[in-house]
């Protein structure tokens, strides 16, 4: 496994031999490397001192810091009154109220042009996911989807959505997709190559 921060993990079943391990290695070398690679490039792009909204980034004003001269207010973007006292957990119940209330606007936005109707969503934290659809139709979303581009949360949106009317990942259910979102391969390989760093980030 690659870590987000671009450091592999191996790990193997009990007596599996050292022998195969790096043979194992040596046959997936390439993949390993450009794997890596890509995430540490995608983890530098995220900057120290910065909350990220939406897919842009503010600083964090922390009680008695001013911002840095010329940086973007947002009218969004105020940290909790108790934030120095709280810390992450104040921010991250900001983000996760924001994230549920944003996250309900697309599902209602676009759940009429796939014709299904979506129950109240769920927010979850997964370290390795952004959503799922359930047999029953509820729909779970990982609250750190606010941290990411408009257009990559209403790909993850409408993903789950499309679950609805179709289970599992064949033709029918891509052609769900590219029918609401024809750039669909586009916004995915994005959260494929850069989303990664946001599952596991903290101030």
């Amino acid at each position: 496994m690659v870590t987000p921060r671009g450091k592999l993990v191996v790990t193997s079943p009990r007596g599996t031999q050292p022998a195969q391990i790096s043979q194992a290695l040596v046959r997936h070398r390439s993949w390993i490397e450009q794997k890596a690679a890509e995430r540490r490039e995608a983890w530098a792009r995220l900057r120290d001192g910065m909350v990220y909204f939406l897919g842009r980034p503010y600083p964090l004003s922390f009680a008695g810091r001013p911002r840095e001269p010329g940086a973007p207010q947002g009218e969004e973007i105020q940290e909790p009154p108790d934030l120095p006292a709280c810390g992450w957990p104040a921010l991250r119940d900001w983000l996760s109220r924001r994230a549920a209330a944003h996250l309900q606007g697309r599902l209602a936005r676009y759940a009429p042009d796939l014709g299904v109707k979506a129950r109240p969503l769920e927010l979850s934290q997964w370290k390795r996911r952004w959503g799922e659809c359930h047999p029953d139709g509820r729909l779970r979303f990982n609250w750190r989807l606010i941290m990411l581009p408009p257009e990559i949360i209403d790909y993850v949106v409408v993903h789950e959505l499309a679950h609805l009317r179709v289970p599992g990942h064949n033709p029918r259910f891509w052609g769900q997709v590219a029918a609401i979102l024809p750039d669909y391969r586009e916004r995915r390989q994005w959260l494929n190559r850069y989303g990664a760093p946001f599952l596991w980030w903290e101030p």
